[in-house]
């Protein structure tokens, strides 16, 4: 055992990277409840007990990504799909996936346009617009204080999105039975037609962004035990409040499914006044998830502090902004999501090959 293992553990950081981490994963398709509803309540109760599955391969991206930070230094998207993909596959794939994250910031634009709109009257437009404002400006303060915000909202945001969840279950308790025997003949957006491949697609949606984010993360510790810690707290803490929200809207899929944002309308059923401050909450969510996914990219061609900096996160702003006005929402997340899934799950086929060959074939 070296001496990088045994050392301590700075339960201040390990608490922030974790935050940090469930703040990437929560974006607007979690914080509004539609992630959860496509990909595991649209299952019933088959597809909440997939999220095993997908609890098991968020602890092994993160613990993987954390650990090839602090050990190597590669930290930018492009590096780490070289390191696991080889130079050909991994430069292409880097480019997929800024496309690919300019898209689902669009996503969170829209996601919190439509939050506000169905919550407080506010126009699609101009609540996506604040969003958009609001990210870019945090961007533009650089990374240290984007993990300041991220790992204090991030963890927040779960807890209080868990208290959410279990009031709506209480308050209808035998809607979850009644829910799962239901909910196969409802008319709603399915990311896939069986529940496990689902519960795979989830981690395939967001390993592009834990790849290009995550590794960052892992230079701020220390250890390995820091590394084991981290990612296991971020991963427990998110499947779990996943699953409750799954719960939640299983035991009010009949009136969750038809809206634009499930999770208002289960605060709704729980107190109108648990609505409006919901609101507030999901809204903060999108916004820690959209800000650390826009900083992948615009640290990807230019350095902070710079003239570079500052225009390409404008106009990345700009387009994520407008991108995020083209669809409804709930259509966004269901045209979107399942394609960038299929391309993940590849990806993350080639990154356990990659591991295992280093970790029990010594092959670099």
């Amino acid at each position: 055992m070296t001496n990088n293992t045994i050392k301590s553990i700075d339960i201040v950081t390990v608490i922030k990277v974790a935050g940090a981490f469930i703040a990437l994963l929560i974006g607007s398709g979690f914080a509004t409840g539609q992630e959860a509803m496509q990909f595991f309540s649209a299952y019933g109760l088959m597809g909440v007990f997939g999220s095993a599955i997908t609890l098991v391969l968020f602890v092994y991206l993160a613990h993987t990504f954390m650990k090839l930070g602090m050990e190597t230094g590669i930290v930018k998207n492009e590096g780490v799909f070289k390191y696991y993909l080889g130079k050909w596959v991994g430069t292409g794939l880097s480019w997929y996936t800024i496309i690919f994250i300019i898209a689902v910031f669009a996503i969170m634009l829209s996601g919190a346009g439509a939050t506000l709109n169905q919550s407080y009257g506010i126009p699609v437009f101009i609540g996506s617009g604040i969003m958009a404002a609001l990210a870019t400006g945090t961007i533009l303060l650089g990374l240290n204080k984007l993990i300041d915000v991220v790992g204090i909202l991030g963890p927040g945001i779960i807890i209080l999105t868990i208290f959410v969840a279990i009031a709506a279950i209480f308050k209808n308790p035998t809607g979850i039975a009644e829910g799962d025997a239901v909910v196969g003949s409802l008319e709603m957006y399915r990311v896939s037609s069986s529940w496990w491949r689902s519960s795979i697609l989830y981690v395939g949606v967001n390993v592009l962004g834990l790849a290009s984010f995550i590794p960052s993360l892992g230079q701020l510790l220390k250890n390995k035990r820091e590394v084991v810690s981290a990612s296991v707290l971020g991963s427990v803490l998110f499947v779990g409040a996943l699953v409750l929200v799954s719960l939640a809207l299983l035991s009010n899929i009949t009136t969750v499914n038809v809206a634009a944002i499930p999770i208002l309308t289960l605060a709704a059923s729980v107190s109108p006044i648990c609505k409006t401050i919901f609101a507030a909450i999901i809204f903060l969510g999108i916004y820690t998830s959209s800000t650390s996914l826009l900083w992948t990219v615009v640290a990807r061609f230019s350095e902070e502090k710079t003239n570079k900096y500052t225009v390409l996160t404008l106009l990345l702003g700009a387009a994520g902004y407008f991108g995020g006005n083209i669809l409804p929402f709930a259509k966004l997340v269901n045209i979107i999501y399942p394609t960038v899934g299929y391309a993940g799950s590849l990806v993350l086929i080639g990154i356990i090959i990659k591991d295992v060959r280093v970790r029990f074939f010594n092959k670099k």
